[in-house]
């Protein structure tokens, strides 16, 4: 559906997009996930046609809309590629009412005023907002306005959607709301999607699959669980907020990886030929839990004994961090300190399975 190849684009001498490449499938709903400054809208507006990269080339449908197709250059206007996007403020114009806003699309396709006002009251309904088309969008929530700016996007039936932080004008109790309803129009339309997002739970929560971009290249490309449980790079696992250790994989036994961490040995469910290599290793926070005893061995598992340096209270979770000859950092509930009764210079044992540690070469890169 969507296929970019090659991608660059600098900005005074400064690569944002570099040598970047994505593929897209039709109807599949994808979450562009990056910190900011990572060169997510530059890509969005690339692909939109508003800004023209140094190199690389764009295929919808393997029709190329930009770059060189044999000796010619191509770039196709933006109102050319059938690309609906909605920016991360709302573009509504202001002197319009909400019905017109919405309309405005379908003026440029030259159809009849009958089809044009059947066409905005459908797309009116379809976004719950039949009630405010006489309104101005200033007389609308920030979420009533991203609606409509979605519904103007959708009326001219778009094959590809570009959503840069669509939920981030909206009022935060609303937030959830409005993404769930979102993914329902996006779905009921069938239409292919990328969502911007620096979000780790909007993207969990939008797509069918993630891609991670950083440094101008897509780091990683995966479904949910191959993203957030096993990712493939220092930079998504540091972004993700999950420990990362450098160490040594020492040699395979009994199916399991042995690994030095500063001469603290562990056991990783790995069973890729790492045996002898360095190697990063990370662990999600979440998949550690402490014990003041050390528990009794039933099976493989790690008990790695540490003094307890830090107790970082959030909103609704805990970050623990435990010296164990080197930081772990563990994110467990409050009322769990309380039970184990312990506090900071308290001796502690951090626990987690072979199967939580994701271990890959240290110089290992997917794209």
């Amino acid at each position: 559906m969507l296929r970019i190849e090659a991608l660059s684009k600098a900005f005074n001498g400064k690569k944002v997009i570099d040598n970047l490449n994505l593929e897209v499938q039709k109807k599949e709903i994808i979450a562009l996930l990056g910190p900011n400054g990572s060169g997510k809208t530059t890509l969005l507006n690339i692909i939109a046609g508003l800004l023209q990269p140094d190199q690389g080339n764009i295929y919808i449908n393997n029709h190329i809309v930009e770059g060189i197709n044999g000796t010619k250059k191509v770039n196709l206007k933006p109102s050319e590629r059938k690309i609906g996007y909605v920016f991360q403020t709302t573009t509504l114009f202001p002197h319009m009412k909400i019905q017109d806003n919405i309309a405005y699309g379908l003026k440029a396709l030259h159809l009849s005023t009958a089809e044009i006002r059947k066409r905005t009251n459908t797309m009116l309904n379809f976004v719950e907002l039949t009630e405010y088309a006489q309104a101005y969008p200033s007389q609308l929530s920030g979420g009533q306005q991203q609606r409509a700016a979605l519904a103007r996007s959708l009326i001219t039936e778009p094959q590809i959607m570009l959503l840069d932080e669509p939920v981030s004008a909206v009022d935060p109790q609303l937030k959830e709301p409005f993404r769930l309803e979102l993914k329902k129009y996006l779905q009921t339309l069938e239409i292919t999607t990328i969502y911007v997002t620096h979000n780790l739970n909007e993207a969990y929560m939008m797509a069918d699959k993630i891609a991670v971009i950083g440094n101008g290249h897509i780091e990683q490309i995966g479904n949910r669980a191959e993203i957030f449980d096993k990712p493939q790079t220092s930079f998504i696992a540091k972004f993700l907020g999950h420990n990362i250790f450098e160490g040594q994989a020492i040699k395979e036994q009994n199916k399991l990886l042995l690994i030095e961490i500063n001469k603290i040995q562990l056991l990783s469910a790995s069973n890729t030929d790492l045996a002898g290599k360095n190697v990063t290793i990370t662990i999600n926070p979440k998949d550690i839990t402490l014990s003041t005893k050390k528990p009794p061995h039933t099976e493989p598992h790690n008990n790695i004994p540490g003094t307890l340096t830090e107790i970082v209270q959030t909103h609704s979770t805990t970050q623990v961090t435990i010296n164990a000859g080197f930081p772990i950092k563990t994110m467990i509930a409050f009322s769990e300190i309380k039970k184990l009764n312990i506090t900071i210079g308290d001796r502690v044992y951090a626990c987690f399975s072979p199967s939580a540690l994701n271990v890959f070469s240290k110089h290992h890169h997917t794209f």
